[in-house]
């Protein structure tokens, strides 16, 4: 698989055409299956398709209803398994949001290269391209920070936010001598999601500053309470310029 046939399969979606016709026998496909055998989705939480910035949906629910059957999940649109959505969803989305396509974050190797990875490291295409997969590849990466993110290299800021039966927690980390960052972020021990994320003192003071919630389109079962707290508990960013 290249860009050009991410895009393509992407382009035959958005234009109507059966999302199950368009991934059958791809190399998407088949890594998914991958992850559906080895258990990994069970390693992330629930998330939302509808963008939090925008208030639409950056998937259709034909697209949502296929990535699920591939994985062998169980979802009710638009709450769906959040590495199912954030990878290979956010791969195949046509959407605009104010921070451009939801597949960038994977395609231009930013993240990747925040997490200490090669560039294409969080793609399809990686060689070789059957030994593992982009969700793999990430929750392997995303995991050995959350277990000890004071301990792991680059993490500058750590923060929790919690109620009596939830805890979320917000790490930015940033290579030593690289000008590539990214947030990332979980919640109740669930990996959820990974972005770009310029590290700076306003954007550490809105971290502070905004109410506690559930954040990047997470998704919690209903019975459980609204955050109510907060704590930072690692800040290492005091000249992040």
């Amino acid at each position: 698989m290249t860009i050009d046939d991410l895009l393509g399969a992407a382009t035959r979606i958005d234009a109507g055409e059966s999302p199950r016709s368009v991934l059958e026998g791809s190399l998407l496909a088949a890594q998914i299956a991958q992850d559906a055998s080895a258990d990994r989705f069970s390693l992330w939480g629930l998330s939302t398709v509808v963008d939090e910035n925008t208030g639409t949906p950056v998937i259709s629910p034909a697209l949502f209803a296929e990535l699920h059957r591939l994985a062998g999940l169980d979802a009710t649109w638009p709450v769906g398994n959040a590495g199912l959505i954030h990878v290979y969803g956010y791969l195949l989305s046509t959407v605009s949001t104010p921070y451009g396509l939801k597949r960038d974050r994977w395609v231009n190797g930013d993240v990747a290269r925040a997490l200490g990875l090669e560039p294409s490291a969080l793609t399809p295409w990686h060689e070789p391209a059957s030994a593992t997969t982009p969700l793999h590849r990430l929750a392997v990466a995303l995991s050995s920070i959350f277990d000890a993110p004071a301990e792991a290299p680059g993490v500058v800021f750590v923060m929790r936010e919690s109620s009596d039966r939830i805890s979320a927690m917000t790490v930015l980390v940033r290579r030593p001598s690289s000008e590539h960052s990214a947030l990332l972020y979980a919640v109740d021990g669930k990996l959820v999601t990974a972005f770009s994320f310029e590290i700076s003192s306003s954007s550490i003071e809105a971290l502070r500053a905004e109410p506690p919630r559930l954040r990047y389109n997470a998704v919690v079962d209903a019975p459980k309470q609204p955050l109510d707290s907060r704590r930072v508990l690692l800040d290492a960013t005091s000249d992040p310029e």
